[in-house]
């Protein structure tokens, strides 16, 4: 599919440049400025506008260390009950496994950056080096309202999972 789009995104971008190329051959000025102005524009939408939709979430690791084997799993944080393992990517500090003894609190927020609102959770872990760390809920684009509502969703999903399994009261 992905690829059938970025073949007629070649193929108009084609016609725009022999449509170009006709124009500056003509004497006629007034053709000139609307050929370029018309191929501008095409070309701007057909470049630019999958710019704003395009989004790349990280995927799963395809293989876990240790045995680790997901109960739960989404695009940076995982549970495995069974080892009473929690995989989290974290965007800086990278991926680590923390056992479920070792989660002292947990917590949902947001930071609103260049239009976009970035879901998380902060863990505060029993790590002293680096005692929080964050997990960004970013499956869906977060340029658009709804889609960051859904980003939402997910998170407090995965925040009351975490007080569910690891058995928190008090989680700020």
């Amino acid at each position: 599919m992905f690829t059938l789009l970025k073949l007629i995104r070649l193929a108009i971008t084609a016609v725009c440049a022999l449509l170009l190329f006709i124009s500056f051959r003509e004497d006629d000025i007034i053709g000139l400025i609307m050929g370029v102005a018309m191929a501008g524009f095409v070309l701007a939408v057909v470049w630019l506008v999958p710019l704003l939709f395009r989004h790349h979430p990280p995927k799963l690791p395809g293989q876990f260390a240790g045995g680790f084997t997901p109960t739960a799993a989404h695009d940076n944080i995982a549970i495995d009950a069974n080892m009473e393992l929690l995989w989290i990517r974290d965007p800086v500090r990278g991926e680590r496994y923390f056992h479920r003894s070792d989660i002292l609190a947990a917590r949902t927020n947001y930071d609103w950056r260049n239009g976009t609102f970035r879901q998380r959770i902060e863990l505060q872990v029993n790590d002293a080096a680096y005692p929080q760390y964050s997990v960004l809920f970013q499956r869906h684009s977060d340029t658009w309202i709804k889609t960051s509502k859904r980003n939402g969703q997910e998170r407090d999903e995965w925040f009351d999972r975490i007080r569910a399994w690891t058995g928190l009261v008090t989680v700020r």
